[in-house]
């Protein structure tokens, strides 16, 4: 009897632990629901369970009629690689990408408060190390945002980002690091669309345009395998190298392959290094 009661208290204390990693975790991320984010119908939060110092943080979303669930994936990966990220769900799925740009500046903001004010993440999150990323219309409001955040932010990522009430005045106007992954099979964000948006940007930003080969618009929707590795993994690299300063990164940043199209500006410490390729190659698909 005395050691059932002991194997009982044990497995309690157990969930007690897991309980305070505020409400879910799967090995060392820890999830929860975030109420109170304008623009948004439902928000949720992934970060590592145990972080030393402070780090950079992300808002994150899909695209149309689309929920936060299906770019869960790549949530999970940035927190994995020890970010935090704030993903969302539009208050209306079916809206206008100016939506997706209100909620992108909306999760900016909570992150903000989440590190001056939350009982978890108070000064974890470091504020100077912030930036947005998303699918589609979340793509096209995570470019958006950033226009209007600008030195708020310092990195922008767009994953098929689409373009609407938005142009290349408001492009200009970024000032983040910026990378625009892009389907070459997309017919939604179409690379005329998606290389228009690169081409917009500021020459005096740090950028980057990736079309994958095999990629349609959809690519990014609730991804798996190597797929997800792949688009995840540059992204991440990205982040680590102009959130966190990590020179390791570069040659992930810099790798063609499973692309059709690549090009790289790299404006950090003062130089500037560009390639460009229109070849396909193989892998990733």
């Amino acid at each position: 009897m005395k050691k059932a009661f002991t194997l009982a208290l044990a497995i309690c204390v157990i969930g007690l632990i897991a309980y305070a990693c505020d409400g879910g975790s799967t090995g060392t991320l820890c999830t929860r629901n975030i109420s109170g984010v304008s623009s948004t119908s439902e928000a949720k939060l992934y970060y590592p369970c145990t972080i030393t110092g402070s780090v950079g943080a992300t808002s994150m979303s899909s695209g149309y009629t689309g929920t936060l669930s299906a770019i869960e994936w790549m949530s999970n990966q940035v927190a994995n690689a020890g970010f935090v990220v704030l993903a969302f769900t539009p208050s209306n799925t079916l809206g206008m990408v100016s939506l997706w740009r209100d909620a992108h500046k909306a999760c900016i903001s909570k992150l903000k408060d989440l590190n001056s004010n939350d009982a978890t993440l108070r000064g974890k999150i470091n504020t100077s190390k912030l930036s947005t990323c998303g699918h589609s219309k979340g793509g096209g409001g995570s470019l958006w945002a950033s226009s209007q955040l600008t030195t708020q932010l310092k990195t922008t990522i767009g994953l098929a980002p689409y373009e609407e009430g938005f142009s290349d005045s408001a492009l200009r106007t970024i000032t983040a690091a910026t990378f625009i992954e892009a389907g070459a099979g997309d017919t939604l964000a179409n690379n005329s669309m998606t290389r228009g948006e690169y081409s917009g940007l500021s020459t005096s930003i740090s950028r980057k345009y990736v079309e994958y080969t095999g990629y349609d618009h959809m690519a990014w929707a609730s991804a798996t395998g190597a797929r997800a590795d792949k688009m995840a993994g540059d992204a991440i690299a990205w982040m680590k190298y102009y959130l966190n300063g990590d020179t390791s990164q570069k040659s992930i940043i810099a790798d063609q392959s499973g692309t059709s199209r690549f090009e790289w500006v790299d404006m950090s410490g003062g130089s500037s290094s560009s390639s460009s390729s229109s070849s396909s190659s193989s892998g990733c698909n």
